[in-house]
């Protein structure tokens, strides 16, 4: 599959926003993996063949997305949530909704992290039974008790009160690791988003947006906004809350993915049980690729 662009600003874009945000990538390298993802042979080849078309930019669906993530992901041995930011930021595989970025996360775990479901597997999606409740989640664990990871974040039950359907239900990306529970004002005016757990989710400036490190410790608050709180409920994963907080990621034009998303491989170590726990894996994993 080739891509073609009425310019290169996308593919210089999106080559630029990996050379910064990839650990140990430098720009020359992520230009060729952009380059050979979407179909030249090299970099050069793209600028030759991009100056002679007169073809707009191309649109492309989820599935061929996640193959050039995946792709641009091997060649510079970066991580995917890396590289779908980068890839999503620049525009390169066209206009992204936040639900077309969600939905392509998990498309990406379900083909690297979890694999095909199966019943007992882990990452299989079941459905929990219990008395006046019928819930999904991903399977951590069977066992007694089984351990599960909700939308709302980590979970047991009875190993009899778990179901896996025959046709496998559809992946989803946990609310507890991208949707916004709050945010908090800073001395200079500018406001920090953050996760259900307190994790930093987005650094929001009169000059733009910064993805942060979920293991941050933000400093200078003057000020934190739930939106429980605002919505008069104690709900925050839906409901009136849920509304705030995306109409809080549109009116900020936060359509791509916060880092803590990447926090989910480490959720199903087996010596992992809780958010924090897997944000500290991530930390040590990023201290390591640093030093």
């Amino acid at each position: 599959m080739r891509l073609f662009f009425s310019n290169l600003d996308r593919p210089k874009a999106a080559a630029k926003l990996l050379a910064r945000h990839a650990h140990h990538v430098k720009l020359s390298a992520a230009q060729e993996a952009v380059a050979g993802a979407i179909g030249y042979r090299d970099w050069h080849d793209m600028i030759s063949s991009t100056l002679a078309s007169l073809m707009p930019a191309a649109r492309i669906n989820l599935e061929q997305a996640k193959c050039i993530i995946l792709s641009v992901a091997d060649r510079l041995a970066a991580d995917h949530g890396d590289v779908q930011y980068a890839l999503s930021k620049s525009r390169l595989l066209s206009d992204l909704t936040l639900d077309d970025a969600l939905r392509l996360r998990t498309m990406i775990w379900r083909d690297r992290l979890f694999g095909p479901p199966g019943r007992g597997k882990a990452g299989t999606i079941v459905r929990v039974k219990a008395p006046g409740s019928n819930r999904t989640a991903y399977l951590k664990s069977m066992g007694r008790p089984t351990h599960l990871f909700y939308d709302t974040g980590y979970g047991i039950c009875a190993d009899f009160e778990v179901v896996t359907p025959r046709v496998p239900l559809e992946d989803f990306a946990p609310s507890r690791l991208w949707l916004p529970y709050g945010y908090w004002t800073l001395k200079d005016g500018s406001t920090v988003t953050f996760a259900r757990d307190y994790k930093p989710l987005w650094h929001v400036t009169d000059d733009g947006v910064t993805r942060l490190d979920p293991w941050l410790w933000i400093r200078g608050i003057e000020k934190e906004t739930h939106f429980p709180t605002l919505a008069g409920t104690i709900a925050w994963s839906h409901g009136p809350a849920r509304t705030l907080a995306l109409d809080h990621l549109a009116r900020n034009r936060l359509f791509e993915l916060p880092r803590l998303l990447d926090a989910m491989p480490h959720l199903f170590a087996p010596d992992i049980d809780s958010i924090s726990g897997a944000v500290a894996r991530m930390q040590e994993r990023a201290e390591q690729l640093a030093a």
